[in-house]
């Protein structure tokens, strides 16, 4: 096996448990909650993505002045290790679980470092994976995001298989020995920096640029609403802990579904028109959900939401990092740090008015429509085609 496919599988692999990592938190939240355990209240386990959100905003716009002068390997493997801390601490909180006044804060500094790491990690591995595939980096990069989606799904799929909530800890504890392996593999790997890496001496941001960070910030609070608080979501509206977390895995398991198709068949049919229009699709779920939340019909809703949203986010940056070539690793900063302030806002919004989600879910409905419309917008000469 040549060194360039050792390369590719350690990359893809390590995107794939950036995703198992990135949501562990939401994963357990039926833990953070249980009475039994952390004991956190609503606001409290709203509070605790505070911290993430903002470590994952600052690292992901300093990434690419980070990459640009010291490489991407030392960036990405930086952000893997405090991961890789932030999840065995977890695991060790399981012998200090009766001191539930002092776990919070703990919690909040442990729920920072995965944040860090992870803005480091995905900022780099976009453009890390286009530059593998540069003749079809707009795929590789949804392939990529493929991996991350279908390792969002397995954290609560973990905790769902695990069944008793009581058992918790099993969930970061095979996590990290998973990851530290992957991690070390890294560590040996020859990774140059190329042009994908290097920023002009002189730049500034795009017009169009900020017409992407609006879409994705909106996007965000879509993602963040569905990807937090989709199992409490799924409690109020009837459902148990299991099929609750079920839920959540399946709305992963859509976005992750939807990019592994998109990245497939993007390189033989022009894809753009679902993509400009999948926004829509996301708005009229929602409102079968408002208007008839049938139980026997609420876990495929939640996989179809997520299928909708998939490429959204990817695309936008496939399709930005072929707009703006000489940007591709600021695209990614960028564009991941608007996803997480959408993200924050959401999260942060629902766990203080846990009693009007239903009147949240409306407004994330206007949102989709006002991404439709911005992407339209976008579209006029633009390179969509090639992107799609």
């Amino acid at each position: 096996m040549n060194t360039r496919r050792i390369t590719i599988i350690v990359i893809f692999l390590l995107a794939f448990l950036t995703g198992v990592n990135f949501v562990i938190f939401p994963a357990l939240s039926t833990a953070f909650t249980d009475s039994s355990l952390f004991g956190l209240s609503s606001s409290q386990f709203g509070n605790l993505f505070i911290p993430q959100v903002i470590c994952i905003i600052i690292s992901c716009l300093g990434a690419p002045f980070l990459v640009n002068k010291w490489g991407p390997k030392l960036v990405l493997a930086s952000g893997v290790l405090l991961m890789l801390i932030s999840t065995g601490a977890l695991w060790i909180l399981h012998y200090f679980i009766t001191e539930n006044a002092a776990l919070f804060p703990v919690l909040m500094i442990l729920v920072a470092c995965t944040g860090t790491g992870f803005g480091l990690s995905i900022t780099t591995l976009n453009p890390l994976a286009a530059s593998l595939f540069e003749k079809g980096n707009s795929s590789a990069i949804l392939l990529l995001q493929f991996l991350v989606g279908l390792g969002t799904s397995t954290s609560p799929l973990m905790m769902n298989l695990i069944g008793n909530v009581k058992y918790w800890m099993y969930v970061p504890g095979c996590i990290f020995i998973v990851v530290g392996l992957v991690w070390m593999a890294l560590l040996f790997l020859k990774i140059g920096k190329g042009k994908f890496f290097t920023l002009p001496e002189h730049f500034k941001l795009p017009g169009k640029l900020w017409c992407f960070f609006a879409a994705i910030v909106l996007y965000g609070g879509v993602e963040g609403t569905f990807g937090s608080f989709g199992g409490i979501i799924l409690k109020d509206k009837g459902l148990d802990n299991s099929n609750a977390s079920l839920g959540l895995s399946l709305f992963w398991g859509g976005i992750a579904v939807n990019r592994l198709l998109f990245g497939i068949f993007s390189k033989k049919a022009d894809l753009s028109s679902f993509f400009l229009f999948a926004p829509v699709g996301v708005a009229a779920l929602i409102l079968l959900l408002l208007v008839y939340p049938d139980v026997r019909i609420l876990l495929l809703m939640m996989f179809l939401i997520g299928f909708f949203m998939g490429s959204i986010f990817p695309g936008s940056i496939g399709w930005g990092t072929v707009e703006f070539p000489a940007y591709s690793v600021v695209v990614s900063g960028f564009l991941m740090a608007a996803n997480q302030i959408g993200t924050g806002v959401a999260t942060n919004v629902l766990g203080h008015f846990p009693r009007y989600i239903s009147s949240i879910l409306g407004i994330l409905m206007i949102f989709m429509f006002l991404i439709c419309i911005i992407f339209f917008c976008l579209k006029k000469d633009s390179r969509i085609k090639e992107a799609f």
